[in-house]
């Protein structure tokens, strides 16, 4: 990719996102691809860059022999029509297939021709291997829920996703039934719905928040449950979320619970939701590393965090040295 072109595409996307980026010219060859997407598809920029991804993926084929686009990146590149949070799944290189939410748009050249093609990936798989878990109609809500959080903030997807990967990995560490690990999933993955009501300017806000938009964001765990006790079989979610902001000392919101008076999953999810906040890549700060974030964990617990979940997180994270196939930037 020629240097000025790269400045151009650095205008909008940047390699420390926490979603996958790839770009692809008019002929259809990878010219940028950031870490993230290295990571989750397990590849090295210098396996992809110049390489077709016809050629990668799909057989150097643009279309499924019914005549529909392989995908939505080539279907922007081929035909420019753009798309916003579509589930793909991906036929990997030498390992199995991944479901992915992407969302695409198109830069064109001075003359307003099409020249390169821009697709952002969040990984997906643990939604889908809870699919079955619920009744059709409940997923599609679950579903409607995360789309909606993607189109307006993709750094509250990922982290979703990421928070949502953490518990699930804590509660089967504390081998916890089945029926308790799902319900952790899927509040780890609305834990975040009720900033749908919040303006983008506070959500994407490149610097610190004042103290009246962060009474803003503050309501979100009260209008996220309130969002999704609308459904029947969501009461029990919905409290949960309501609760994700709790102190254990009592010194949360929205409703100052203290100590085991806080749901037990919005404990679990209050640690996650810190770690994965303490170990991403914000607009406004620096990333921590896994064993800073550990020692905050363990300095607060008790006072914002529960002491016995917060010492089985640490031996969880510990265990797996921090490795959990995160999309946020981690570094040890």
């Amino acid at each position: 990719m020629k240097k000025d072109v790269r400045y151009r595409v650095a205008e909008i996307i940047d390699k420390g996102l926490l979603h996958g980026v790839l770009v692809i010219n008019n002929e259809f060859k990878s010219v940028f691809i950031n870490d993230a997407l290295c990571n989750m598809w397990h590849i090295s920029e210098e396996e992809f860059i110049n390489k077709s991804i016809l050629d990668i993926f799909y057989n150097g084929n643009k279309k499924k022999s019914c005549g529909s686009y392989q995908g939505p990146l080539i279907e922007t590149m081929d035909t420019g029509e753009q798309f916003s949070a579509c589930e793909v799944y991906l036929n990997m290189p030498s390992q199995e297939g991944k479901w992915f939410l992407v969302s695409t748009f198109l830069l064109r050249d001075e003359n307003g021709l099409p020249e390169f093609a821009v697709g952002n990936y969040i990984m997906i798989d643990k939604f889908k291997m809870f699919e079955n878990k619920l009744n059709v109609v409940n997923m599609n809500i679950i579903k409607a829920f995360c789309k909606a959080i993607g189109v307006r903030d993709l750094y509250t997807m990922q982290h979703s996703e990421n928070v949502a990967a953490l518990i699930v990995g804590l509660t089967e560490y504390m081998k916890l039934p089945a029926s308790e690990v799902t319900m952790a999933y899927l509040a780890g993955i609305v834990h975040d719905v009720g900033k749908i009501g919040i303006s983008e300017e506070i959500l994407n806000k490149p610097s610190r928040l004042t103290d009246v938009e962060y009474e803003v964001i503050k309501r979100h765990p009260s209008k996220g449950a309130d969002i999704l006790k609308e459904v029947e079989e969501f009461a029990t979610l919905a409290e949960i979320v309501r609760h994700h902001h709790e102190r254990y000392d009592g010194k949360g919101y929205p409703s100052g619970l203290q100590g085991e008076n806080i749901p037990w999953i919005s404990r679990m999810l209050t640690i996650c939701d810190a770690y994965d906040a303490m170990t991403s890549l914000r607009c406004y700060c620096e990333p921590h590393s896994v064993e800073e974030a550990l020692i905050e964990i363990e300095s607060c617990a008790g006072k914002q965090f529960d002491p016995s979940i917060s010492n089985v997180f640490i031996d969880f994270i510990r265990e797996c040295n921090g490795d959990l196939g995160l999309n946020a930037v981690i570094s040890t």
